[in-house]
Protein backbone atom coordinates (compact mmCIF):
# COMPACT_ATOMS: atom_id res chain seq x y z
CA UNK A 1 0.00 0.00 0.00
CA UNK A 2 2.81 2.37 1.03
CA UNK A 3 4.63 1.56 -1.96
CA UNK A 4 1.76 2.41 -4.28
CA UNK A 5 1.07 5.86 -2.72
CA UNK A 6 4.84 6.85 -3.29
CA UNK A 7 4.44 5.85 -6.94
CA UNK A 8 1.39 7.30 -7.54
CA UNK A 9 2.97 10.55 -5.89
CA UNK A 10 -0.63 10.99 -4.60
CA UNK A 11 0.46 11.86 -1.03
CA UNK A 12 3.66 13.98 0.22
CA UNK A 13 6.81 11.84 1.14
CA UNK A 14 6.44 12.95 5.27
CA UNK A 15 2.40 11.97 5.06
CA UNK A 16 2.80 8.87 3.44
CA UNK A 17 5.92 8.16 6.05
CA UNK A 18 3.71 8.77 8.78
CA UNK A 19 1.11 5.95 7.88
CA UNK A 20 3.41 3.30 8.98
CA UNK A 21 1.77 -0.28 10.19
CA UNK A 22 1.68 0.45 13.60
CA UNK A 23 -0.25 3.63 13.58
CA UNK A 24 -2.93 2.06 11.06
CA UNK A 25 -3.49 -0.60 13.82
CA UNK A 26 -3.45 2.13 15.98
CA UNK A 27 -6.35 3.57 14.27
CA UNK A 28 -8.46 -0.15 13.58
CA UNK A 29 -8.20 -0.64 17.02
CA UNK A 30 -9.67 2.76 17.79
CA UNK A 31 -12.42 2.64 15.54
CA UNK A 32 -13.05 -1.42 16.81
CA UNK A 33 -13.40 0.23 20.31
CA UNK A 34 -15.86 2.79 19.18
CA UNK A 35 -18.02 0.47 17.14
CA UNK A 36 -17.99 -2.08 20.56
CA UNK A 37 -19.24 1.33 22.87
CA UNK A 38 -21.42 1.81 20.42
CA UNK A 39 -23.15 -1.11 20.55
CA UNK A 40 -23.13 -1.30 24.38
CA UNK A 41 -25.03 1.94 24.74
CA UNK A 42 -27.24 0.79 22.40
CA UNK A 43 -27.84 -2.67 24.32
CA UNK A 44 -28.54 -0.44 27.28
CA UNK A 45 -30.83 1.81 25.59
CA UNK A 46 -32.72 -1.08 24.15
CA UNK A 47 -33.08 -2.52 28.08
CA UNK A 48 -34.47 1.00 28.87
CA UNK A 49 -37.12 0.96 26.25
CA UNK A 50 -38.07 -2.65 26.83
CA UNK A 51 -38.73 -2.27 30.51
CA UNK A 52 -39.98 1.59 30.53
CA UNK A 53 -42.56 2.99 27.49
CA UNK A 54 -42.06 6.26 29.32
CA UNK A 55 -38.91 6.16 28.23
CA UNK A 56 -38.99 4.97 24.81
CA UNK A 57 -41.99 7.42 24.38
CA UNK A 58 -39.60 10.69 25.65
CA UNK A 59 -36.15 9.42 24.15
CA UNK A 60 -36.82 7.91 21.06
CA UNK A 61 -39.19 9.11 18.98
CA UNK A 62 -41.33 11.99 18.04
CA UNK A 63 -44.70 13.28 17.40
CA UNK A 64 -46.38 15.13 14.73
CA UNK A 65 -47.36 18.63 15.63
CA UNK A 66 -50.42 19.44 12.53
CA UNK A 67 -50.32 23.19 13.53
CA UNK A 68 -46.81 23.30 13.51
CA UNK A 69 -46.57 26.19 10.97
CA UNK A 70 -48.87 28.74 12.70
CA UNK A 71 -46.81 28.05 15.80
CA UNK A 72 -43.58 28.58 14.31
CA UNK A 73 -42.06 25.39 15.47
CA UNK A 74 -40.59 22.18 13.96
CA UNK A 75 -43.07 19.87 12.86
CA UNK A 76 -41.42 16.85 14.73
CA UNK A 77 -40.91 16.93 18.54
CA UNK A 78 -40.46 14.92 21.24
CA UNK A 79 -43.23 14.09 23.86
CA UNK A 80 -43.78 17.16 25.98
CA UNK A 81 -43.25 17.03 29.89
CA UNK A 82 -46.84 16.58 30.57
CA UNK A 83 -47.68 16.30 34.29
CA UNK A 84 -50.01 13.67 33.86
CA UNK A 85 -47.78 11.73 31.28
CA UNK A 86 -45.83 9.10 33.70
CA UNK A 87 -49.42 8.96 35.73
CA UNK A 88 -50.86 7.74 32.67
CA UNK A 89 -48.70 5.67 31.25
CA UNK A 90 -48.27 3.98 34.23
CA UNK A 91 -52.08 3.11 34.82
CA UNK A 92 -51.69 1.99 30.89
CA UNK A 93 -49.36 -0.49 32.58
CA UNK A 94 -51.39 -1.77 35.11
CA UNK A 95 -55.27 -1.50 34.60
CA UNK A 96 -57.36 -3.99 32.51
CA UNK A 97 -59.82 -1.80 32.03
CA UNK A 98 -59.37 1.82 32.00
CA UNK A 99 -61.36 4.65 30.59
CA UNK A 100 -59.79 7.94 30.12
CA UNK A 101 -61.51 11.24 29.49
CA UNK A 102 -59.74 14.15 27.65
CA UNK A 103 -59.77 17.31 26.13
CA UNK A 104 -58.59 18.12 22.26
CA UNK A 105 -55.20 19.59 23.77
CA UNK A 106 -53.90 17.07 26.19
CA UNK A 107 -52.44 14.33 23.77
CA UNK A 108 -54.12 11.55 25.19
CA UNK A 109 -54.82 10.05 21.92
CA UNK A 110 -51.06 10.58 21.19
CA UNK A 111 -49.90 8.88 24.55
CA UNK A 112 -52.54 5.81 23.91
CA UNK A 113 -51.02 4.87 20.41
CA UNK A 114 -47.50 5.45 21.81
CA UNK A 115 -48.30 2.81 24.51
CA UNK A 116 -49.97 0.84 21.54
CA UNK A 117 -46.81 0.85 19.33
CA UNK A 118 -44.75 -0.05 22.07
CA UNK A 119 -46.54 -3.16 23.04
CA UNK A 120 -46.55 -3.86 19.22
CA UNK A 121 -42.81 -3.39 18.85
CA UNK A 122 -41.37 -4.86 21.62
CA UNK A 123 -43.47 -7.73 22.15
CA UNK A 124 -44.24 -10.90 19.92
CA UNK A 125 -47.62 -11.48 18.68
CA UNK A 126 -49.36 -8.87 19.86
CA UNK A 127 -53.05 -7.55 18.38
CA UNK A 128 -53.89 -4.15 19.00
CA UNK A 129 -57.10 -3.50 17.69
CA UNK A 130 -58.24 0.32 17.03
CA UNK A 131 -62.42 1.13 16.29
CA UNK A 132 -62.94 4.82 16.29
CA UNK A 133 -66.27 5.91 14.46
CA UNK A 134 -64.91 6.57 11.39
CA UNK A 135 -62.59 5.11 8.98
CA UNK A 136 -60.72 8.03 8.21
CA UNK A 137 -60.62 8.68 12.29
CA UNK A 138 -58.65 5.09 12.33
CA UNK A 139 -56.10 6.04 9.30
CA UNK A 140 -55.13 9.12 11.11
CA UNK A 141 -54.17 6.99 13.87
CA UNK A 142 -52.24 4.52 12.15
CA UNK A 143 -50.75 5.42 8.95
CA UNK A 144 -52.16 8.38 7.95
CA UNK A 145 -54.17 10.05 5.12
CA UNK A 146 -52.00 12.93 3.71
CA UNK A 147 -50.61 14.02 6.83
CA UNK A 148 -48.93 11.23 9.15
CA UNK A 149 -50.40 8.87 10.88
CA UNK A 150 -49.75 8.92 14.90
CA UNK A 151 -48.44 5.04 14.64
CA UNK A 152 -46.75 5.57 11.48
CA UNK A 153 -44.81 8.98 12.69
CA UNK A 154 -44.00 7.01 16.06
CA UNK A 155 -41.95 4.29 14.23
CA UNK A 156 -40.74 6.38 11.58
CA UNK A 157 -39.23 8.40 14.17
CA UNK A 158 -36.71 6.01 15.67
CA UNK A 159 -33.41 6.15 15.56
CA UNK A 160 -32.10 3.77 12.09
CA UNK A 161 -30.60 1.10 14.64
CA UNK A 162 -33.71 0.90 16.42
CA UNK A 163 -36.01 0.36 13.22
CA UNK A 164 -33.36 -2.32 12.16
CA UNK A 165 -33.91 -3.94 15.30
CA UNK A 166 -37.66 -4.17 14.87
CA UNK A 167 -38.18 -4.19 11.56
CA UNK A 168 -41.86 -4.06 10.01
CA UNK A 169 -43.20 -6.32 7.13
CA UNK A 170 -43.01 -4.01 4.67
CA UNK A 171 -42.00 -0.21 4.24
CA UNK A 172 -44.41 2.12 5.47
CA UNK A 173 -44.80 3.48 2.14
CA UNK A 174 -46.32 0.22 1.45
CA UNK A 175 -48.12 -0.46 5.01
CA UNK A 176 -52.28 -0.39 4.44
CA UNK A 177 -54.04 3.17 5.55
CA UNK A 178 -55.71 0.66 8.65
CA UNK A 179 -52.72 -1.92 9.44
CA UNK A 180 -49.43 -0.98 10.93
CA UNK A 181 -47.67 -4.75 11.23
CA UNK A 182 -43.96 -6.09 12.01
CA UNK A 183 -41.52 -8.58 11.43
CA UNK A 184 -42.48 -10.18 14.99
CA UNK A 185 -46.35 -11.33 14.18
CA UNK A 186 -47.23 -7.85 15.79
CA UNK A 187 -50.06 -5.29 14.17
CA UNK A 188 -51.82 -2.26 15.23
CA UNK A 189 -54.92 -2.71 13.46
CA UNK A 190 -58.01 -0.67 12.88
CA UNK A 191 -61.49 -1.81 12.26
CA UNK A 192 -64.76 0.16 10.95
CA UNK A 193 -67.30 0.46 14.19
CA UNK A 194 -69.87 -2.44 15.17
CA UNK A 195 -69.55 -4.97 17.50
CA UNK A 196 -69.81 -7.34 14.95
CA UNK A 197 -66.19 -6.30 13.62
CA UNK A 198 -64.74 -7.12 16.77
CA UNK A 199 -66.07 -10.77 17.22
CA UNK A 200 -63.51 -11.38 14.19
CA UNK A 201 -60.50 -11.42 16.52
CA UNK A 202 -58.93 -11.92 19.90
CA UNK A 203 -56.96 -8.50 20.62
CA UNK A 204 -54.49 -8.50 23.01
CA UNK A 205 -55.25 -4.61 23.12
CA UNK A 206 -58.76 -3.23 22.22
CA UNK A 207 -58.49 0.74 22.03
CA UNK A 208 -61.47 2.37 21.37
CA UNK A 209 -61.25 6.16 20.16
CA UNK A 210 -63.83 8.62 21.09
CA UNK A 211 -65.81 6.02 22.45
CA UNK A 212 -68.66 8.41 24.04
CA UNK A 213 -69.28 9.21 20.27
CA UNK A 214 -69.15 6.07 19.13
CA UNK A 215 -71.80 3.51 17.83
CA UNK A 216 -72.60 0.62 19.55
CA UNK A 217 -69.86 0.88 22.04
CA UNK A 218 -71.51 -0.21 24.72
CA UNK A 219 -72.33 -3.47 22.23
CA UNK A 220 -68.76 -3.66 21.16
CA UNK A 221 -67.53 -3.30 24.69
CA UNK A 222 -69.35 -6.44 25.24
CA UNK A 223 -67.76 -8.30 22.39
CA UNK A 224 -64.50 -7.10 23.46
CA UNK A 225 -64.27 -7.91 27.18
CA UNK A 226 -64.53 -11.63 27.50
CA UNK A 227 -61.43 -12.05 24.65
CA UNK A 228 -59.28 -8.89 25.73
CA UNK A 229 -56.16 -9.10 27.93
CA UNK A 230 -56.42 -5.00 28.17
CA UNK A 231 -59.26 -2.90 26.97
CA UNK A 232 -58.87 0.84 26.89
CA UNK A 233 -61.49 3.68 25.83
CA UNK A 234 -61.01 7.22 25.34
CA UNK A 235 -63.34 10.24 24.58
CA UNK A 236 -64.01 13.54 25.00
CA UNK A 237 -67.30 14.70 26.89
CA UNK A 238 -70.88 13.21 25.56
CA UNK A 239 -73.76 11.84 27.44
CA UNK A 240 -74.42 8.09 27.23
CA UNK A 241 -72.66 4.84 29.12
CA UNK A 242 -68.97 5.87 28.89
CA UNK A 243 -69.54 8.84 30.75
CA UNK A 244 -71.69 6.76 33.28
CA UNK A 245 -68.68 4.46 33.64
CA UNK A 246 -65.87 7.18 34.38
CA UNK A 247 -68.68 9.32 36.57
CA UNK A 248 -70.43 7.15 38.08
CA UNK A 249 -72.24 10.09 40.40
CA UNK A 250 -74.26 10.96 37.42
CA UNK A 251 -71.91 14.27 36.38
CA UNK A 252 -69.78 13.97 32.90
CA UNK A 253 -67.69 16.84 33.26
Amino acid sequence: MLSSLRKSEELPNSVVASLTEPSLLVIAREERRRRMQEEKDRRLQLQKCLRDPLYWMTECTQTFDEKWQEKGCEPYRPFPKLPYLAWLIGKLQTDRRLFIPKSREMMVSWIVMAYAVHKAQFNEKTRVILQTQKEDKSADLINGRGTPGYAATLYARQPEWLKDRHPLTKPLKEQPDLLLSWANGSVVQGLPKGADQIRQYHPTIMIFDEAAHLDEFEAAYGAADPVCQQIIAVSSVAPGWFWDEVHPDGKAG
